[in-house]
């Protein structure tokens, strides 16, 4: 079996080396806008948590802005990153919705202008219904916004930093830990997250939902009765999209996996793997049978049998 996965190395790993690039999603949902910047960009079927949140973040921020009858601009931006060790940075300000997290790692700082509330957050999770908890308190206390920043170190490297004005990990928590009846009332609203042909995704009840899109299929199919099952997850790092769509790896954290297709007998709860880089797994580009490969670095790659829900090293 080696010597035939050996054939295909040069498959696997020819576009290895690409998609390192910064993943940048700018949206708008009526006077809410959203910027998602990730640290890496591994194509549209590798997709984080954290970019299903800015989907989720804006559409309800949006009605909580209706609801207080708030009209003005909301700018939402959020910047994600793969290391631990880094201190997460929440500014909340007024007068201020310029884009500017996007310029911050270029040294700029004086990027003031255009007027609304504005929340930027650079950590490597957030909580959905805590930044909706901020959205409500920028809109009531606009007006006193300035009086909660501090001066704070931004680094660009670990030897270079320019000054900058933040909030406090402090501040932030006296925001969250409040209980606010209007994001309780919003937080289990249903927001489709994919409107691909084959899979389903959507948030509700503050889970994400994995299924498979069977809307087009007659009741009775037997097709339909197969791969009715979803996988729901609180939360979870990221998932890889097959190349046709018919299967999801949903990674749990760096090195736990599961498999989902719709098929219950397939599916699998959890899988740890082995990991050395910081990367994301990749899935290999071609289906084997019932095998699947993936892959972070070009040292070894991993065969998992679907069917066995066995995993295999090759090295």
């Amino acid at each position: 079996m080696k010597s035939i996965f050996s054939l295909l190395i040069f498959l696997i790993f020819s576009n290895y080396y690409t998609g390192h690039s910064t993943k940048t999603k700018i949206k708008n949902y009526g006077n809410v806008k959203t910027l998602y910047i990730s640290e890496f960009n591994f194509g549209e079927k590798t997709v984080s948590a954290e970019e299903l949140k800015m989907e989720i973040l804006g559409r309800l921020s949006k009605q909580i802005a209706d609801k207080l009858g708030f009209k003005d601009t909301i700018m939402l931006e959020r910047k994600t990153y793969l290391y631990p060790d880094k201190t997460s940075l929440f500014i909340l300000e007024k007068n201020d919705t310029n884009y500017k997290l996007l310029k911050l790692d270029e040294g700029h700082k004086k990027m003031q202008g255009g007027s609304g509330v504005a929340i930027r957050i650079q950590s490597q999770k957030v909580s959905v219904k805590d930044v909706l908890k901020m959205v409500e308190y920028v809109i009531k206390n606009r007006k006193k916004l300035h009086e909660k920043l501090i001066k704070t170190n931004y680094w660009l490297s670990e030897t270079d930093k320019i000054l900058i004005l933040a909030n406090s990990q402090e501040f932030i928590s006296e925001i969250t830990k409040v209980k606010s009846k209007l994001v309780d009332e919003i937080i289990n609203e249903q927001i489709p997250l994919s409107d691909n042909p084959t899979m389903k995704i959507f948030w509700k009840n503050n889970e994400f939902v994995f299924g498979m899109n069977l809307d087009k299929l007659k009741p009775g199919n037997d097709y339909a009765d197969l791969m009715k099952s979803q996988f729901r997850f609180c939360d979870f790092e990221y998932y890889i999209n097959s190349q046709d769509s018919y299967f999801f790896l949903i990674f749990h954290n760096a090195k736990t996996f599961s498999y989902f297709d719709g098929n219950e007998d397939n599916t699998t709860q959890k899988i740890t793997i082995e990991k050395k880089s910081w990367y994301p797994f990749r899935l290999g580009k071609e289906k084997i049978g019932t095998k699947i490969i993936l892959y972070d670095t070009t040292e070894y790659f991993y065969v998992y049998n679907i069917n066995k829900k066995l995993l295999q090293k090759i090295e």
